[in-house]
Formats: C-alpha cells, sequence, structure tokens
C-alpha cells in the first residue's frame, strides 16, 4: 500500500510538472486576463484606460452586458452567455456556469477579439460592472488576475441618478438563494421596503450595497481592492502598487492617462470636467454633495448602517 502511494504520488508531479509544460509552451504568448470589477460611474473607465496605456492591452467593455441584444456586439454577447434579469450577474446555475466558462476561454483563446478596442492585443482587461458575484467563480475560469475598483457610493449613486439609468436591486432582493445565503433578515426586508417605496437616490445606493454585498464580505479568492479616491488623490503610488500586482511596469504612461477626461467623460457635469482639467482633486471627490438634500444623506448613511458598511461614511469624501 506504501509502494503504491508512493507511485502514485511520484506519477502526479509527473503529470502536473508534464501539464505546466506543456501549458507554458502552448500559451507563451498568452498573457493573463485582468478581471476589472466596478459600479457603474465607478471610475473603470478611467482605471482600464490607465492599465491599457501600454498598446499590447486591449479593453473588452461590460462583456456581461445584455442591454442591446440587437447591436452587432449584443448579438455576440447574448449568443455566449445566459440571459440574467436585468444582466446582473451574481449566481449561475450548472448549465449557466458552463456557459460562462466557455465564454470566458473563447476570450482567453482569441476566439472573440472583435469584443476589445485592440483585436490584435496580447492582453485584455476586462471591464466588469455587473458581475461582481462572481469574482470567485470567474477568477477559476482563466488565467488571471482580479482588481475591483470601489468608490464612495453617494458619488457614484447620484451620477447614475443625474445620467438618469436604471436601477438593478430587483434581481438580488427577489433571488431566493441568494438573499437567504448573504443577506441577514433585517437587511432583505430593508432592502424590499427601500425597493418599493424608496426615492431614486435611495434605490442607486441600495443597488451599491448589494452588488458589492459579496465581494467584500465574502470572496474567497484573491483580488486586488483599489479605491476610486486613491487613484484620484495619490495616483502615483496607487498605480504602482496595483501594477505591481498585476506584473505590469508601464507606471508613467498610465499616471498620464489620469490627467485626462476617460472615455465615457460624456456623463459627467461640465463642473466635473473642468475640476479634472485644473486638476482640483478635492471638488472631484465632493461634487455630489452638491446635487444631494440633508435628507437625502441622511437616508443613505441608514442604508449604509444596515448593510455594515464601513468603508465609506455620508459625513466624510475619502475611504476611511
Amino acid at each position: 500500500m506504501i509502494e503504491k502511494a508512493l507511485f502514485f504520488n511520484f506519477f502526479q508531479k509527473k503529470l502536473t510538472f508534464l501539464l505546466h509544460t506543456i501549458y507554458t509552451l502552448l500559451g507563451r504568448n498568452q498573457k493573463i486576463s485582468i478581471l476589472l470589477y466596478a459600479s457603474r460611474r465607478g471610475g473603470s473607465t478611467l482605471l482600464a484606460q490607465s492599465i491599457a496605456a501600454k498598446r499590447s492591452i486591449s479593453i473588452i467593455d461590460q462583456p456581461f452586458d445584455l442591454w442591446k441584444p440587437d447591436t452587432e456586439r449584443g448579438k455576440i454577447i447574448t449568443s455566449h452567455i445566459p440571459a440574467k434579469a436585468m444582466s446582473q450577474f451574481f449566481e449561475l446555475s450548472p448549465v449557466e456556469k458552463s456557459q460562462v466558462n466557455h465564454y470566458l476561454n473563447s476570450i482567453y483563446q482569441r476566439k472573440l477579439n472583435q469584443l476589445a478596442d485592440r483585436p490584435n492585443s496580447s492582453q485584455f482587461v476586462l471591464k466588469i460592472v455587473n458581475a461582481h458575484g462572481l469574482i470567485d467563480e470567474l477568477s477559476d475560469m482563466v488565467p488571471s488576475r482580479s482588481v475591483a475598483l470601489i468608490r464612495h457610493p453617494c458619488a457614484q449613486a447620484s451620477s447614475v441618478v443625474r445620467n438618469k439609468w436604471g436601477t438593478c436591486e430587483e434581481p438580488f432582493l427577489y433571488s431566493t438563494d441568494w438573499a437567504k445565503k448573504y443577506l441577514s433578515p433585517a437587511q432583505l426586508a430593508f432592502g424590499l421596503k427601500i425597493s418599493k417605496e424608496g426615492s431614486y437616490f435611495s434605490k442607486a445606493v441600495l443597488n451599491w450595497c448589494l452588488e458589492w454585498q459579496y465581494p467584500l464580505k465574502y470572496a474567497a479568492s484573491e483580488y486586488y481592492l483599489i479605491r476610486y479616491e486613491d487613484l484620484i488623490i495619490s495616483p502615483e503610488p496607487t498605480i504602482k502598487k496595483l501594477f505591481n500586482f498585476l506584473h505590469l511596469n508601464h507606471v508613467e504612461e498610465a499616471i498620464s492617462v489620469l490627467k485626462k477626461p476617460s472615455n465615457s467623460s460624456s456623463f459627467s457635469t461640465e463642473a466635473t470636467l473642468e475640476d479634472i482639467e485644473k486638476g482640483t482633486k478635492e471638488n472631484l471627490l465632493s461634487n455630489w454633495r452638491k446635487y444631494l438634500s440633508d435628507e437625502a444623506i441622511i437616508e443613505a448613511q441608514q442604508i449604509l448602517d444596515i448593510f455594515e458598511i464601513e468603508l465609506y461614511h455620508t459625513k466624510h469624501n475619502l475611504p476611511q
């Protein structure tokens, strides 16, 4: 029995070495994917452009976006991934997981390069805004490193409201299995009340809390958490630490991108664009207060308290 065990261990080690060698030879020109998770209006476009400042890196924007199924891009995406309510991917059945796994591998194997802004690049950044709850599962599907970019919920939510975008809290609240696993009875009851009776802004804050519930409190896989506010206040050390995690070295090019409006700046206010131009960092992190009443801010803090969000507080513009 001991001899068999020793032989099995020897064989297993040899097989592991052989598979690693084959993978290295076949994937020599393939680099890991960067999975970038962020909220809508959370700074993901800016950070993705910064990471992709080196032309060998390309951006795949919102690979789980089901909102435009009739476009050329939408047809590709909807043909590969399952239909999910309000395009929110936070839980998968075994069949759905198989579909998503095949989809991500097709991207990694360069079979869906038409989704990228630079199809011939050797590395992709996947800008994900609606699959935070899959942060563990997606990281196991393809060789990748995960980055989570988080922004003050009031700043993000007020931007959603100003742009008149819908909120997507309902799929989380009405998914019995997910809600039972990851929400307390008090959180679920409060969430349902806000969803039914709350203001537009309150629903947007609730949406932020629900989409970050899993990655902030339950994720088991390794990922790099970066705060949007750090990216604005101290870009150089923030980018250096991030690039060290990603094994990238084009720091100067990345920082130069941060000094300009992102490709999504059309959704920003004129005041924000002016602050970017002048480099008025403090204003960039406090402009959201101009659009909210004291009552709205108090309601937002109640939601953050119920969902036990300690990183951000409505009294402060910066994370704690």
